[in-house]
């Protein structure tokens, strides 16, 4: 057109913007990862090398490989627009992911692939050269000393290598680091457990995805702890023609999970960060937790409520996913719904972890012979002493106290209850005040006697052992610990062994 000039980007100032998008190590890879399962490859191998401070990473694949032409349209940035039609488990967006994450991390970056025919093909970006030159110079072969690590891709019938070398970005040669190999090494559990976390529905599918690092497969991480037999999974609700599909879980009270399950149920960032939306993109994980700018907090009593939603690829636009594959924003249009959802989802959370073990009275039935009892002052909440517990008035009739002695007694104890111990303690060890081992928490043999006492009262007034038992178990604290029950059921036994001696 006459009335206008073309005005090519500065390359390298282009490069240096491009590197500062915000990917750390672990989105970094997991972008490349993409590339490989749009490739449909089966195994994914991820290895590194401090190689005496000149370290390296690599990320090979056993996929279909890519031509000539396709791995220099791979290697272009934007080979392919964001508003392109993709296959339905393509996973890239942008046409700018296996760039933009290289270039996160590393000055130099080499791409081999093969194809099943046999034919190889190699580009490389080298920031250096395009700093030197300010062109968009796209290498035809690898640097000399790269050699070793593509050469793997001979003996594979067709598959892709991607290289990163001169790691800037991972490792600052400028930093003080004491032991830059360790540092180094060490970056790459931060690496397993976020693939673990973000392609575990990959990993553990009927077509499985096996990804290595170094010589160690890893495993998946299950958010749900699907296999527990205690997780619930709530009513399952479809938006948009079934586009948007959401099923809310609760997973099981700390009493129901192996320490195992405990440990990595929190998955990288804990339990209570681990708390609310997991969104998916063709099962490719996007946001792994949060409340989605909703007016929710995270908060510990919440924590067992997870929330699994899955989109198809065709709605990265409506849902702001950004070029990363770490943010989602949904529509507006589906904001209402999605709290809604997450407020329900919450309702339960706290339902489970507030759940005791022992007799808890029947479904829907209000405790009044807690211990404890809590009422709302103004915007605060305080706990008292519950004065019409049964177990706290029979104590006091032993010792007939004067009132005013009692009060002072109960007032000193509610005044100094250590709230803040409490949960900074629950926060950095999960339940560790409640569900104490039988060993640690039993009771006093005068407590066993007290509950005994009132059972047998129950029984003489023409009650059977199961109705006795259950008014009884119903009190605090006699539905802490298991030795209250069998005590109970010990005189039961042996009741009914004199009443089968009797008859004979």
């Amino acid at each position: 057109m006459a009335n206008c000039e073309e005005v090519s980007p500065n390359a390298y100032a282009m490069v240096a913007s491009m590197r500062a998008i915000g990917y750390n190590l672990p989105m970094a890879i997991a972008d490349i990862i993409d590339n490989s399962i749009s490739a449909e490859a089966k195994n994914i191998w991820i290895d590194f090398d401090w190689a005496n401070g000149d370290p390296w990473i690599r990320v090979k694949d056993d996929g279909r490989g890519m031509t000539e032409d396709e791995l220099r349209e791979a290697m272009r940035l934007c080979g392919k627009g964001p508003d392109e039609t993709r296959e339905p488990e393509d996973l890239g967006r942008f046409g700018l992911g296996l760039k933009t994450a290289s270039f996160s991390q590393c000055r130099l970056l080499t791409v081999k692939s093969k194809v099943k025919n046999g034919t190889t093909s190699t580009r490389c970006w080298d920031l250096d050269l395009i700093e030197k030159t300010k062109k968009w110079q796209l290498r035809l072969s690898p640097p000399e000393n790269a050699e070793p690590m593509l050469e793997d891709l001979a003996i594979m019938e067709n598959g892709t290598v991607v290289l990163w070398q001169q790691l800037d970005r991972v490792i600052d040669k400028h930093d003080d680091i004491t032991d830059a190999e360790t540092v180094f090494n060490n970056k790459f559990i931060d690496v397993a457990n976020h693939i673990e976390m973000v392609f575990h529905r990959y990993m553990s599918g009927p077509a499985k995805l096996n990804i290595s690092i170094g010589r160690t497969p890893l495993k998946p991480w299950d958010p749900y702890l699907t296999s527990n037999q205690f997780t619930q999974e709530l009513s399952t609700e479809k938006y948009e023609d079934g586009s948007v599909k959401i099923i809310p879980y609760i997973l099981p009270h700390v009493s129901k999970r192996t320490a195992t399950e405990t440990t990595t149920g929190a998955g990288p960032n804990g339990w209570n960060a681990q708390q609310g939306f997991y969104i998916y993109r063709n099962r490719r994980m996007i946001v792994s937790g949060g409340y989605l700018n909703f007016d929710l907090k995270a908060e510990e009593h919440y924590k067992l409520g997870r929330i699994m939603v899955d989109l198809k690829n065709d709605m990265d636009t409506d849902w702001r996913i950004d070029i990363k594959k770490a943010e989602a924003i949904p529509p507006d249009r589906l904001r209402a719904e999605l709290e809604k959802v997450a407020r329900a989802t919450r309702v339960e959370a706290v339902k489970i972890y507030r759940a005791r073990s022992g007799r808890t009275g029947k479904p829907g039935q209000k405790n009044a012979q807690q211990v404890w009892t809590k009422r709302r002052k103004g915007d605060k909440i305080v706990y008292e002493i519950n004065r019409d517990n049964e177990s706290i008035k029979r104590i006091l009739a032993e010792l007939t106290p004067p009132d005013p002695w009692v009060r002072k007694l109960f007032s000193t104890i509610e005044r100094t209850v250590p709230h803040r111990e409490i949960i900074i303690d629950s926060c950095n060890q999960e339940d560790c005040h409640v569900n104490l081992p039988p060993d640690i928490s039993r009771p006093d043999r005068e407590l066993i006697d007290m509950c005994v006492q009132i059972y047998k009262e129950k029984r003489a007034m023409g009650r059977t052992h199961d109705e006795a038992s259950g008014y009884v178990l119903f009190i605090e604290p006699f539905n802490t610990h298991p030795a209250f029950q069998a005590a109970l059921d010990k005189i039961a036994e042996e009741e009914d062994t004199r009443t089968r001696s009797t008859k004979r």
